[in-house]
């Protein structure tokens, strides 16, 4: 096929021959000397445009990557919304799973690690954050069951800290009521905010009558 028309883009070329466009990168254009007039057979221009992309995606997975940690699902939809490529994007994936970039256990354990540490939340609401980050159910339900203690240490200084100036009366239902959903809404446990809510308010009457 000869090459009618060769049209830089910003990442790569557009080669045209016959009725096609190929995306060829600037490497492989001067690898095979490609310019206007050049013959080559239908096959070796899909090839390179088929390694083009992957390197372009690859590349692109990379620099992402450079910024901040992906789950697999993370990635992979950010790449399929960029190439609408499903083999495409499946290869690369694979290429950065090898190499130990797309890592999900160790992307749970430190997006988990986060969520308990640094946003004081509850283990069910760590658990919905990591299922839809994409991370499989298994593999959730290990890496929470790991913080669940941490995140039960946390609750009577998220509760006395976001609501210790509402819980003014022990008797004011309502208004506890209304702690407890909120610090449901958090993730923790009914029952064990519960508890946290009656020892807020024993501790608090015990200091006033100290």
């Amino acid at each position: 096929m000869k090459i009618t028309e060769i049209i830089r883009k910003k990442t790569y070329y557009e080669v045209h021959a016959g009725n096609a466009v190929y995306e060829i990168d600037g490497e492989l254009l001067r690898q095979y000397h490609m310019q206007e007039g050049t013959v080559l057979d239908e096959d070796t221009l899909e090839e390179l445009h088929k390694k083009s992309r992957f390197r372009r995606a690859y590349r692109r997975a990379c620099y992402l990557l450079d910024d901040r940690d992906y789950s697999y699902c993370m990635m992979y939809q950010k790449l399929m919304h960029t190439y609408q490529d499903k083999q495409l994007c499946i290869k690369v994936m694979e290429q950065l799973m090898q190499c130990g970039a797309i890592d999900d256990r160790r992307y749970a354990k430190k997006f988990a690690e986060y969520l308990v540490e640094r946003k004081l939340y509850g283990i069910y609401r760590v658990r919905q954050e990591l299922l839809r980050k994409g991370i499989d159910k298994e593999l959730t339900e290990q890496c929470v069951q790991k913080f669940q203690k941490q995140s039960l240490k946390h609750l009577p200084e998220v509760l006395a800290k976001k609501y210790g100036s509402q819980l003014t009366d022990p008797e004011d239902f309502k208004t506890r009521e209304k702690v407890i959903a909120g610090m449901t809404r958090l993730g923790y446990d009914y029952s064990n905010i519960k508890k946290a809510v009656e020892d807020y308010f024993q501790n608090t009457e015990q200091d006033e009558n100290s």
